[in-house]
């Protein structure tokens, strides 16, 4: 990554991760509550696949970068303390 300003670092990865674990929860909270308004206009069948598709796998993808992002801050702090 390059740094064309002193003020300009690159961030550490679990600050990465924690945010990257927030957007993909922001998307799978609104993919949730967009399949649960539409769904019933719509009176689909398969909804809860739909449903699993739009919001689920944001969520999963969330939890799996703020557990990296936790694991990684703890990892951290351990190797530095010691």
């Amino acid at each position: 990554m390059s740094t064309t300003q002193i003020y300009q670092y690159p961030k550490p990865l679990p600050v990465v991760l924690g945010k990257r674990a927030a957007l993909f929860l922001f998307i799978g909270v609104i993919g949730f509550l967009l399949v649960k308004v539409v769904g019933p206009i719509l009176q689909t069948g398969p909804e809860y696949v739909v449903e699993a598709i739009i919001s689920g796998i944001p969520l999963l993808i969330s939890a799996g970068c703020a557990i990296t992002a936790l694991t990684l801050a703890i990892v951290h702090r351990m190797r530095h303390t010691a």
